[in-house]
């Protein structure tokens, strides 16, 4: 049973009927026409609520009982779901999590006025088991992640999304022994693939193989959690190269670049690439990265208002893949992609708001959205990545 957060407010109790879900995770009900936001809810579930929060137009609520459940609810797996705030849908079954965030995209994308040419494909894999990266917070007796709506950790002894070598280290105290012996913060970052273990601060550099390619980043940085899902992306584009591509001797942007994983991954498909960071220190990483691609690579250190400015921005590129972070892109390279008459545009997203709203500008810039994916990087959770192809 789902366990609600605390809340110190308490205004006016009532019975609803949730209506949807939207963006965020949170269940959409009516009282008198006034939208109420209630999380830990599935559609078509009728529970009895407390207001916390009431604004003009809409309010928060939390739930106190739950009177009518859905087909589709189930006993989640972790006995801590509804405490951690790491996961908050593993109380439906992951069939239906799957169909709820593919109708929340396609929600987000009518309300931008955003048209695809075809359906949305969901990808994903196994909903346990998958989390290669973890930011956790060192405590007394052990580590832990941030508690619902809470600065407060609560302690893991274990965690059933974790890949083997995290949860194995939850389990027998490795994680929280090396924590408490070297780190200087109370939060730190641990990463793992295959049978290895990266920790911050007893390591500092990661490799990944990907598609056959060694890919190396710092422990501390972002990478994405979802190795087996990323894999297929990658594969993906890859597919995707071959029929909306640039040709044998074009050239590639890589936007927002990260670390280069995208540029080492799509190599073949380019004979020179831009890489643009304005984090140096990933970009450092991506010139490591991409010394097999040397002689392809160029590398531009600068934020994206910057872009413009640059000489690399006046170049002529056959296609672009853009992965800005999760407030989309800045509007002024938003302008300059819509104005670039790049033939082919990827865009990866890990925000479907902000993938929205850019790709409503790009449509009446004349770029078509022709296929969207929605890849479930993250199960049990709310958050939903998309990747969407654009030609002009």
């Amino acid at each position: 049973m789902y366990a609600p957060p605390k809340y110190d407010i308490l205004l006016f109790l009532m019975i609803i009927i949730a209506e949807k879900m939207v963006a965020g995770g949170s269940c959409l009900a009516k009282i008198d026409g006034k939208a109420v936001f209630v999380p830990g809810l599935l559609p078509g579930e009728r529970a009895d609520i407390e207001i916390i929060r009431d604004k003009k137009d809409y309010a928060f609520a939390r739930v106190l009982e739950l009177i009518e459940a859905s087909e589709h609810r189930i006993t989640a797996e972790c006995p801590l779901f509804g405490r951690c705030g790491g996961c908050s849908l593993q109380m439906a079954d992951y069939g239906y999590q799957l169909e709820l965030k593919k109708k929340m995209l396609e929600d987000i994308f009518q309300r931008a006025g955003v048209t695809t040419a075809e359906p949305i494909e969901v990808v994903s894999g196994d909903p346990f088991g998958y989390r290669s990266r973890f930011q956790f917070h060192r405590m007394t007796a052990g580590v832990g992640l941030k508690e619902s709506d809470s600065d407060t950790p609560v302690m893991l002894a274990d965690c059933p999304i974790a890949a083997r070598p995290i949860r194995e280290g939850l389990k027998d105290g490795t994680i929280a022994k090396r924590a408490a012996e070297r780190n200087s913060e109370t939060r730190f970052h641990v990463f793992s693939d295959g049978d290895a273990l990266w920790q911050e601060d007893a390591d500092e550099d990661c490799e990944v193989t990907l598609c056959g390619r060694k890919i190396g980043f710092d422990v501390r940085g972002f990478f994405q959690s979802n190795l087996p899902v990323f894999q297929k992306l990658a594969c993906r584009l890859n597919e995707d190269f071959c029929r909306w591509g640039t040709p044998e001797d074009g050239s590639f942007l890589d936007f927002y670049a990260g670390v280069g994983t995208f540029s080492v991954l799509l190599s073949d498909h380019f004979s020179s690439c831009t890489l643009v960071e304005h984090n140096k220190r990933a970009l450092h990483q991506a010139k490591k990265n991409l010394e097999p691609y040397s002689g392809k690579s160029r590398f531009c250190s600068c934020s994206d208002d910057a872009w413009p400015s640059r000489a690399e921005s006046r170049k002529q590129y056959d296609s672009a893949l853009i992965d800005p972070p999760r407030q989309g892109m800045s509007k002024t390279a938003l302008q300059w992609f819509a104005s670039s008459k790049i033939p082919v545009l990827r865009y990866v997203s890990c925000d479907p708001v902000t993938l929205a709203r850019d790709a409503s500008r790009l449509q009446e810039a004349g770029y078509r959205l022709i296929e969207t994916t929605l890849y479930d990087f993250y199960p049990h959770t709310a958050h939903m990545e998309a990747c969407g192809i654009f030609i002009r």
